[in-house]
């Protein structure tokens, strides 16, 4: 696996990203990673559906954070989308698949091997469990300052 730090890329950090709802995120996002060809046009509903099937939403405390991805089949490129939601985003919690949790953060995994995503969910999340990061995350200003905030971290 590549160092986590290698899967951000400085034009991937949305800040006060618009959305209704998961769906129009997904469209949006998708939109986007398209166009990069980041993803294949089978990427937005693969994501859509697994969403479903298997909710990525985390409590953290202060602080409630979604980490959707799919198949390595639906990904051009690797990569971690980061985005910080202008307005909340309901995601279902990965699990209590009752509790509906709207996300102040969502990370979307772009990871092609297969096996590697738990790895990356893994380090992502061990990173994400220091309040004090998603504090400056969520304080950050830029998209230049996210980055090097995560270059910083990331070991």
């Amino acid at each position: 696996m590549h160092n986590l730090f290698d899967y951000f890329k400085k034009d991937l950090i949305f800040l006060d990203f618009e959305s209704d709802n998961q769906i129009n995120f997904f469209g949006k996002i998708y939109k986007i990673l398209e166009e990069r060809g980041d993803v294949k046009f089978s990427f937005l509903n693969s994501i859509i559906e697994r969403e479903k099937e298997f909710p990525t939403g985390l409590d953290l405390g202060k602080y409630k954070i979604a980490i959707p991805h799919t198949n390595p089949e639906h990904i051009n490129t690797e990569a971690i989308v980061f985005v910080r939601n202008k307005n909340k985003i309901v995601f279902r919690d990965m699990g209590m698949d009752l509790n509906d949790l709207e996300t102040d953060f969502i990370f979307v995994l772009l990871v092609k091997k297969n096996g590697e995503q738990i790895e990356v969910l893994e380090n992502l999340m061990n990173l994400l469990s220091e309040e004090k990061l998603l504090d400056e995350l969520k304080n950050s200003e830029t998209e230049e300052e996210v980055y090097n905030l995560l270059r910083e971290k990331i070991k």
